[in-house]
């Protein structure tokens, strides 16, 4: 083969190489995923900038996005919603999937469990019920709990709020057992639910509109709050940097440092939606695939 042709051709291979990288970049891994219970609206933003990419999906057939939780490695995304029940996409393309338990009440999030199901919780059962996460059929009840809002998984540690019975309840995440509970102050309505790396915890608390900190043991350690925001929703640790990002009811997404709790920025997502926003979730790397790897070895070679 002329070595002008040869030239050519490896040329072209490294277009389509760095082509398919940089489509793979785009996917999403590190960005972060914005609910709106206004528009049923996936939201997409750059995890690191907060500009705005893309509508990721909206709802299927459910109503009232709430939270939202990613598989760590099989590329799948869970969705709550008021009604309708919690709706599952392919994390890469927003394909719908399936739908859990579309007839019950509000189920405000759901979470891949530590035994291999789908952790939902119910406000018509008022409980935390698992569903097979390949047939979507019930399976059993985890723990009860009054109108359960976000949950969080740390460990083997399942914390779970309880949106208006005005506390926090934390189980065993495999067996369900009983774990601790400690109720939020007064007339607040806790909504989400973070672990910091220092074991501290914190959770979003409506109607007195701050973020409570508390000890390992429950203990409240102070409280911070944002710029002129209403109804703290969904809480999140940024895993590019660190930080602590926290969804508020009239469109925004505020930063907060983990150390000092000082805010950092009111306004982080650019634009801001214009709509009412629920939680965040930043998209995790699921690992591996079955893509075949590329190389500048294996592009000379396939074009030999």
């Amino acid at each position: 083969m002329p070595k002008s042709l040869l030239a050519a051709r490896v040329a072209l291979a490294l277009v389509v190489f760095y082509a398919s990288s940089a489509s793979f970049a785009f996917a999403g891994i590190g960005d972060v995923y914005v609910t709106s219970d206004a528009s049923n609206q996936v939201r997409q933003y750059n995890g690191t900038s907060g500009a705005y990419q893309t509508v990721f999906t909206t709802a299927f057939a459910a109503n009232g996005e709430l939270g939202i939780h990613f598989g760590a490695t099989n590329n799948r995304v869970l969705i709550g919603h008021w009604s309708g029940g919690v709706e599952e996409f392919n994390a890469t393309s927003g394909a719908y999937i399936k739908t859990y338990n579309p007839g019950g009440g509000t189920q405000w999030a759901g979470l891949y469990g530590p035994t291999g199901g789908v952790y939902i919780g119910d406000w018509s059962t008022n409980d935390v019920r698992e569903y097979d996460s390949t047939t979507g059929a019930f399976i059993r009840v985890v723990t009860p709990v009054q109108n359960p809002a976000d949950m969080r998984l740390d460990g083997n540690r399942l914390y779970i709020a309880s949106f208006n019975g005005g506390y926090v309840l934390r189980v065993n995440a495999t067996t369900g057992a009983f774990a601790g509970q400690w109720s939020t102050p007064p007339v607040s309505q806790p909504n989400d639910v973070v672990v910091l790396p220092s074991g501290e915890i914190l959770v979003t608390c409506m109607r007195i509109d701050q973020v409570c900190r508390y000890s390992p043991v429950f203990a409240l350690l102070g409280t911070f709050a944002g710029t002129g925001w209403v109804n703290p929703h969904g809480i999140e640790i940024n895993p590019a940097d660190g930080n602590i990002y926290v969804v508020e009811g009239g469109g925004q997404v505020h930063t907060f440092d983990p150390v000092t709790f000082a805010e950092l920025s009111p306004s982080w997502l650019a634009p801001a939606p214009g709509d009412k926003i629920v939680d965040l979730a930043f998209r995790p790397d699921p690992g591996p695939t079955s893509a075949s790897p590329r190389s500048w070895g294996m592009v000379k070679l396939r074009y030999r």
